[in-house]
């Protein structure tokens, strides 16, 4: 069982995603702003962040950014579940550290997948 944060401003999207989560056998935790997710990081053991990018305050490029310069977020796996379509947005996540991007609507079967891929022990 892998801890999950999920990371976005809209309360809707992070219960849904909270579900299925904990469907598939996993600890859901959640913040709601860039910020609470990096205190989050700091004092909560999490095992894959699903980030969105379109936040208020620190978005989630800038959220990225900042977990990669903090020691448990250095290798921490972020998969970014975004609304945007942007030409060359896999690149964009790519280049800024992200571990893969999932479009919303979210496919749960290819979360569930990705989680997988994330957590899965080394053999």
């Amino acid at each position: 069982m892998a801890r999950i944060l999920i990371v976005d401003d809209n309360q809707a999207m992070v219960e849904a995603l909270s579900i299925v989560v904990s469907a598939r056998g996993h600890d859901a935790l959640t913040a709601l702003s860039g910020e609470e997710a990096l205190n989050l990081v700091e004092s909560e053991v999490v095992d894959v962040m699903l980030l969105d990018l379109t936040m208020p305050g620190i978005d989630g490029f800038e959220t990225l950014d900042r977990l990669r310069t903090m020691p448990e977020g250095k290798n921490l796996p972020v998969l970014i579940i975004t609304a945007l379509d942007e030409e060359d947005l896999e690149g964009r996540v790519s280049d800024a550290g992200g571990n893969g991007l999932l479009r919303k609507p979210v496919d749960v079967n290819r979360l569930a997948e990705q989680i997988e891929r994330h957590t899965a022990a080394p053999n």
